[in-house]
């Protein structure tokens, strides 16, 4: 509108102390606040220049003010300069040094990708790594950025050494500060740079030891942060010959510790919202009790048609909210086993969209965690003419693989079921976090998520001569059974109880 601080910074030096001022929101006025820039209305303002006055001293033109230009000082119509300072937050006036949705602890991704290079910025022609295609020593790495402005790195002790055979070689640098630079990137996205500390940290990296120590933000949401670098060589010279990397990183933790959700606990944080999606239903398990409205119980214990130990029971004792969980538990009881198995049948039924499930499982072996789905026909037709939906099955005994399934066909003698799993890297396991638990579900098509990363699909062209089931109305069960031919039973080594902690259902459409 009117900048004029280049002209007025020596008059009015000896009248603002500009103070280190806690983050303010861009709504702001930048009149009221010396952490904006000066402009011409804040000298009539204080000097009562050319016959303006700020009459009341509130560094806001208004009706209460001597104003003969209402262009210049209608303070509603035009509100003096833009904010000429943003922190990394984009801030106006804050102090930050880095973006917030930055800051918490990232390590690779599994999706494919996760690790590209090529000859040009952002390109993939020489190398893309395949789903998972990364090596255990890449995927143990833990890289913190922190709110005053450093890197913490963890590296488990080895590294992938490019400049090595890339072979497996200790390394032990342990963070480094970082400078920020708002548009300093390749294509004027954000860059960040690691500065060399000395010792094991004169040649400090993010992702692999060939790339640069300037890093653009391609991407960064709550979950994933999407860098670009050049190649650089052991001295850390860049090397533009060598190409362009990009890196794909999951965040596993926030700055409170909890999974890019803050306070809902360690893990992965789904979103709260999809483009072009609405969300129509949730249970979020807020409140002391479970919501009779979403949840009935089947009860007994049958075997459910494979054998099993549990017996399912509607007792506080095996499911239970509070703090905003579903905690379903498995116990040791009287010689035998309680469980839960909850399900939204006759409740909460839906065809079709984006169902979301964020979850912490248990494990050991006999223990069978699963969230899932059944054809609304269930109790007239059975199953599997109704369709089963499995979005998450894990076996206690291998507590780092997600099984996701479909089961169909016209009677059991018919069934048919297809799948496919995906392992979380590193030897982590569903046991030590919270992971989300998807599936895309349209009309004819339905594929298999965990934490946004697909891995299994599949559509009506492959029944094997057996009716689609998935067209249809679908509703909700969760439950721990105990034993059965189908993960095995307990033995010495299976420690009760054992707790699955549901974090929320959500469907979009």
């Amino acid at each position: 509108m009117k900048h004029a601080s280049f002209l007025l910074a020596p008059v009015l030096a000896f009248v603002f102390a500009v103070p280190a001022l806690a983050q303010t929101d861009c709504g702001y006025q930048p009149d009221i606040d010396p952490d904006w820039s000066i402009g011409v209305s804040d000298v009539l303002g204080i000097l009562g220049l050319f016959g303006e006055v700020d009459t009341d001293q509130d560094y806001i033109w208004d009706s209460t003010d001597l104003c003969t230009d209402l262009t210049a000082c209608n303070y509603d119509a035009n509100p003096t300069e833009e904010c000429q300072y943003l922190d990394a937050f984009g801030v106006c006036g804050g102090t930050g040094l880095i973006p917030e949705l930055l800051v918490g602890s990232w390590r690779f991704s599994t999706v494919a990708g996760a690790v590209s290079v090529g000859p040009n910025p952002y390109s993939t022609d020489w190398f893309a790594s395949p789903l998972n295609g990364l090596q255990a020593a890449q995927y143990d790495d833990v890289y913190t950025f922190n709110a005053d402005g450093t890197l913490t790195m963890d590296y488990n002790g080895t590294i992938i050494d490019a400049f090595n055979g890339y072979s497996e070689q200790a390394y032990n640098c342990g963070g480094v500060p970082i400078t920020f630079t708002p548009g300093g990137g390749t294509s004027g996205e954000d860059q960040f740079s690691l500065v060399p500390s000395g010792g094991a940290c004169s040649c400090p990296f993010m992702g692999t030891n060939d790339g640069g120590m300037s890093y653009d933000i391609v991407e960064l949401t709550a979950n994933t942060l999407r860098i670009h670098t050049q190649t650089d060589d052991v001295n850390c010279n860049a090397n533009p010959a060598g190409g362009y990397f990009t890196y794909i990183f999951t965040k596993i933790s926030d700055s409170t510790g909890g999974g890019g959700g803050g306070t809902d606990g360690d893990g992965y944080q789904g979103a709260d919202s999809y483009p072009g999606k609405t969300l129509i239903w949730s249970d979020e398990f807020e409140g002391a009790n479970i919501n009779s409205a979403n949840w009935t119980y089947d009860l007994g214990a049958s075997g459910w048609g494979n054998n099993e130990w549990q017996n399912y029971t509607s007792s506080p004792n095996n499911s239970s909210v509070a703090d905003g969980f579903l905690t379903i538990t498995a116990r040791e009881e009287g010689g035998g086993y309680t469980s839960a198995r909850m399900k939204s049948v006759d409740l909460q039924e839906f065809q079709f969209g984006r169902i979301d499930i964020r979850a912490k499982l248990p494990e050991g072996q006999g223990i069978w965690p699963a969230l899932w789905m059944l054809g609304a026909n269930f109790p007239e037709g059975g199953w599997p003419q109704c369709g089963e939906i499995d979005i998450m099955e894990v076996v206690g005994h291998q507590p780092s693989t997600n099984h996701g399934t479909a089961h169909w066909g016209a009677n059991f003698g018919v069934h048919q079921y297809s799948g496919s799993s995906i392992t979380l890297p590193g030897g982590a396991k569903f046991s030590d976090a919270f992971h989300l638990f998807s599936i895309e579900w349209q009309q004819n098509s339905i594929v298999w998520y965990m934490d946004d990363q697909p891995y299994y699909s599949i559509d009506n062209t492959q029944m094997n001569g057996q009716p689609y089931p998935f067209n249809a109305p679908f509703f909700f069960i969760m439950n721990i059974a105990v034993g059965g031919n189908w993960p095995g039973y307990p033995d010495a080594t299976t420690v009760f109880p054992q707790t699955m902690m549901v974090d929320y259902v959500r469907v979009f459409q």
